[in-house]
């Protein structure tokens, strides 16, 4: 194949045959406007589907079209260049739709800061962060991966409804369940890992995908069929991802919605002080089960003491981050760099019992304080809690199921990122972060805008 793209004929050929392509999407774009709003959601669901989780997707094409690829050492010439012209491409195929969606853009970024101020001052640091770190030419193009991610999410934010952003979710966690019917991809000791490389953050999705089946299976009676065999495989998954800690998240995802709609009625103020009770205890249960209950862990849920190891090597970040950058951090993607050798600043970091050497923090808001401090760390669980409250009030102005949406996000990614990272990166987690965001500054009187 690589022999017939050098020959001269052939290449032009395939140009000509692109361009004839591109020229023709364009002109359907410009005089269908739907066709145009389903072809940029196709668009955006590849990007998102692309970035699942925090690692994203690891079957090809998908590696290849990660924006991580502009902050990994090993990525060639050749493989940015594709990825900038592929994107580059769509946006292009999209423009006579931006033209109207992009409207009005700068009063909405005002209003998105104003009612999350906290998180403005996080993206401010967050750019401002190759100034000090160590690798400033690693942070630099890593921020720049993050601000096409956060423009896409903010873009996604002030265009979609609620209803919208739900079905998106809902067929990008549909569509790796229906992955399994093809390949489970079992790793050494039998666990599935699915598409996503690991069973941890594989068996997270699949919690994420039956609990929001789940509720469309009641929202939606002509589709009850297809929701409860998605959910099904979503379920056989989660058994055979081998992931207590998933297990508890699945039970706590489904119980949150029959839980909502009891906040629903309450006033903003006690809603907010029991949504907060039920993630306290929601954090609490769960560190009871992995972490104290032995004979749960080992003989019912299958789960190896990893919690126990996590709290090991934690304090020793923390410390790492005192000594010598606690207020800004190191930077982005400027912590966890083992191709330094000794100039590694988490060189050092090690279980002592069992000689592991963590390759991050396992802990997606300890991962914010190396790279960002603890400016940066408070500032986000200023955002969040700004957040949390923003939905307490949308979930109680707005249209049940979909309003409650955003605390089911918030859950979501809180629970997720207290075991695992990928909470602040190139992936779903800060993508779904940043739309709730904006939407919820945007949709004060639960009212969803068409652009």
């Amino acid at each position: 194949m690589k022999d017939i793209l050098t020959v001269p004929m052939f290449a032009l050929m395939l140009l000509c045959l692109t361009l004839v392509v591109f020229v023709t999407i364009y002109i359907l774009v410009a005089r269908h406007p739907k066709l145009g709003a389903r072809l940029e959601k196709i668009f955006v669901g590849i990007l998102f589907f692309t970035m699942t989780g925090g690692s994203g997707i690891i079957a090809m094409p998908f590696p290849k079209l990660h924006p991580n690829v502009f902050y990994n050492l090993e990525t060639t010439p050749p493989t940015m260049i594709a990825q900038v012209c592929i994107y580059g491409a769509m946006i292009l195929m999209l423009f006579p739709r931006l033209t109207k969606t992009t409207q009005k853009t700068v009063s909405m970024c005002i209003k998105w800061i104003a009612g999350d101020i906290f998180l403005g001052l996080f993206l401010l640091i967050m750019t401002l962060s190759s100034l000090w770190s160590q690798t400033p030419e690693v942070t630099f193009r890593a921020i720049l991966a993050m601000w096409a991610i956060t423009l896409v999410s903010i873009y996604v934010g002030k265009v979609y409804s609620w209803l919208e952003i739900y079905g998106l979710l809902r067929w990008l966690t549909g569509l790796l369940a229906l992955w399994l019917l093809v390949k489970t991809n079992a790793a050494p000791d039998g666990c599935w890992t699915g598409v996503l490389g690991h069973k941890n953050p594989f068996s997270f999705q699949m919690a994420n995908t039956a609990s929001l089946w789940i509720l469309y299976a009641f929202k939606d009676r002509k589709s009850r069929y297809l929701s409860l065999f998605i959910i099904l495989i979503a379920l056989v998954g989660l058994q055979k991802g081998c992931s207590g800690a998933s297990r508890i998240l699945t039970v706590v995802l489904i119980s949150l919605w029959s839980y909502l709609a009891l906040l629903k009625r309450l006033p903003i103020k006690w809603a907010f002080l029991c949504f907060i009770l039920f993630l306290v205890g929601s954090i609490g249960i769960s560190i009871l089960v992995l972490n104290n209950l032995e004979t749960i862990i080992v003989d019912g849920l299958k789960k190896d003491m990893t919690l126990t190891g996590r709290t090991d090597f934690w304090p020793l970040i923390i410390d790492r981050v005192n000594e010598n950058n606690p207020i800004f951090g190191y930077g982005m993607r400027g912590f966890w760099q083992p191709w330094r050798g000794l100039e590694n600043p988490a060189y050092g970091i090690i279980v002592a019992k069992t000689g592991f050497v963590p390759p991050h923090s396992h802990n997606g808001f300890l991962d914010i304080l190396c790279e960002l401090g603890w400016a940066g760390f408070l500032l986000f669980i200023g955002s969040f809690l700004n957040n949390i409250f923003r939905g307490i009030k949308y979930l109680v102005k707005g249209s049940f199921p979909e309003s409650g949406l955003p605390l089911y996000l918030l859950t979501f990614i809180l629970m997720t990122n207290l075991t695992e990272g990928g909470l602040f990166g190139t992936g779903t987690y800060w993508c779904w972060y940043v739309v709730l965001s904006v939407k919820l500054s945007l949709d004060r009187t639960a009212k969803d805008n068409p652009y």
